[in-house]
């Protein structure tokens, strides 16, 4: 118990420390975080437009599908990585340099890169085992995802 209590005492005077140092970065560059009220989508703006586009998408596309809870988790999370890889702005203003900043930057620390798979949109679902069945409806949400995003900006 002793070690223990040490340990938390360190950890907390660790938290302190970076808190006050993140207090004072925050006032240094006047910057200030603003929360939304609970369940108010209406305040999220962009944000929400983005959540709104992917469950449009997503009921069309897996609304009668029978997916186990894991195949869904799996479907939702694939879809996740590609919500959190469309560019936000580019990170250099040199027109060679195409690395842009995604959401996956705040969230990982980096972009997500996806390993390309073969198009599985014009096959029968009847004919693909589940993997295909769940790599077909991703395919399927971000050919139509995309194409709303990129009219949409």
């Amino acid at each position: 118990m002793v070690g223990a209590n040490r340990a938390l005492r360190d950890l907390n005077k660790l938290v302190r420390d970076r808190n006050e140092a993140l207090y004072a970065f925050f006032a240094e560059e006047n910057i200030e975080w603003s929360f939304i009220p609970p369940r108010s989508p209406n305040w999220g703006g962009l944000w929400e437009a983005n959540i709104k586009a992917f469950k449009y998408h997503f009921k069309r596309v897996a609304g009668n599908s029978k997916f186990s809870y894991k195949e869904l988790l799996t479907l939702t999370t694939q879809i996740e990585a590609i919500l959190n890889s469309r560019p936000l702005t580019p990170l250099s203003a040199d027109v060679d340099d195409l690395e842009v900043l995604t959401p996956a930057h705040f969230l990982v620390g980096r972009s997500i890169t996806a390993i390309v798979e073969p198009s599985l949109i014009d096959f029968e679902t009847n004919r693909l085992n589940v993997w295909q069945r769940i790599t077909k409806s991703v395919q399927t949400i971000w050919k139509r995802w995309s194409l709303s995003y990129l009219n949409g900006l």
